[in-house]
């Protein structure tokens, strides 16, 4: 992890590994609710640009299929794949917060699982925010997002990603 000191203040603020790794949490235990399976790896750096993005988050809806979202959502992602790349370094800190914590761990195929032991965090007990509410809420539409769309190849290059 980079150092605290070295950081822009409104960057510790959003973008800390507390709140991004309980994004995270939320969109893989939707995930697995929902399909019955862990959560493939790869998937976990589109979590972030998905829903740190306001205008993204905000088109964000439960209502619509992933790939109708994206066809009526193309303004949006341009430079998704630049987005991506800006947070990876936000979502290991955030993935490597959860693993520490025991909230998530790797399967022996190396995707991510929610450990059984540990009671689940609250969604909203502790904010009055309304964005933060709106991204833990957001997140539970991205895991049923990515469990519905099947394969990851679809997801990768729906985003207008290459692995």
């Amino acid at each position: 992890m980079r150092n605290w000191n070295n950081r822009a203040k409104e960057v510790s603020y959003l973008l800390n590994p507390a709140f991004c790794s309980r994004l995270l949490y939320n969109t893989i235990k939707t995930y697995t609710t929902e399909s019955n399976r862990s959560f493939p790896f790869p998937l976990v750096y589109f979590i972030l640009p998905l829903l740190l993005h306001r205008k993204t988050r905000e088109a964000i809806s439960s209502k619509s299929q992933f790939i109708n979202w994206i066809r009526s959502n193309e303004p949006l992602l341009i430079g998704f794949a630049e987005r991506t790349k800006s947070l990876v370094v936000i979502t290991n800190e955030a993935l490597e917060f959860l693993l520490q914590s025991g909230y998530v761990v790797f399967s022996a195929s190396a995707e991510l699982e929610i450990f059984p032991a540990i009671k689940s965090p609250s969604k909203t007990k502790f904010t009055e925010d309304n964005d933060i509410k709106e991204c833990i809420t957001k997140s539970e539409h991205v895991g049923k997002w990515f469990a519905r769309t099947g394969k990851i190849e679809t997801i990768y290059s729906s985003l207008g990603v290459r692995p």
